[in-house]
C-alpha cells in the first residue's frame, strides 16, 4: 500500500523520495586549481627579451594627471609580468604597448587640463 500522495493543486508539495528513502547527496562542483609552476604541465616561460611594463609611467599619471588613465595603465603594466610569466610573449607586448598608449594619453590630457587650470587662476 503507498502513502497518499498531495493534490495536484499543491505546487509546494515534494516529490516522492526515492525507494529507500534518502535522496543522493548534492554534487559538490570542481576546486579550482592553480596551474602547475614545475613539471609537467606547468607554463613555458616565454623567449627573448621582456618588453617594458611602463609601471613608472602609469603611477605618475595615476597621481599627478588623469587617475582613471593611470589605474588602466597600471592594469596593463600588470598584465606585461603575467602574461610574460605564463610563457605568452605576443600578449605580454600587447599590454605593454596598450600601457604605454593608455598612459601617453592620460599624460597628454593631465598636461592639456593642468595647463587650462593654471590660466584660469592667473586671469
Amino acid at each position: 500500500m503507498s502513502t497518499p500522495r498531495p493534490s495536484s493543486g499543491d505546487s509546494n508539495s515534494s516529490p516522492d523520495p526515492p525507494p529507500g528513502g534518502h535522496y543522493p547527496p548534492p554534487a559538490v562542483p570542481p576546486v579550482y586549481q592553480q596551474p602547475p609552476t614545475r613539471g609537467r604541465g606547468a607554463p613555458k616561460p616565454a623567449q627573448g627579451t621582456k618588453p617594458p611594463t611602463y609601471w613608472w609611467l602609469s603611477i605618475i599619471v595615476f597621481l599627478f594627471f588623469w587617475f582613471l588613465f593611470g589605474a588602466f595603465g597600471m592594469y596593463y603594466s600588470a598584465q606585461v609580468s603575467t602574461r610574460w610569466g605564463y610563457g605568452d610573449a605576443p600578449g605580454a607586448q600587447r599590454a605593454s604597448k596598450s600601457a604605454l598608449i593608455v598612459n601617453l594619453v592620460g599624460l597628454g590630457f593631465g598636461i592639456i587640463f593642468w595647463i587650462f587650470v593654471l590660466s584660469l587662476g592667473s586671469q
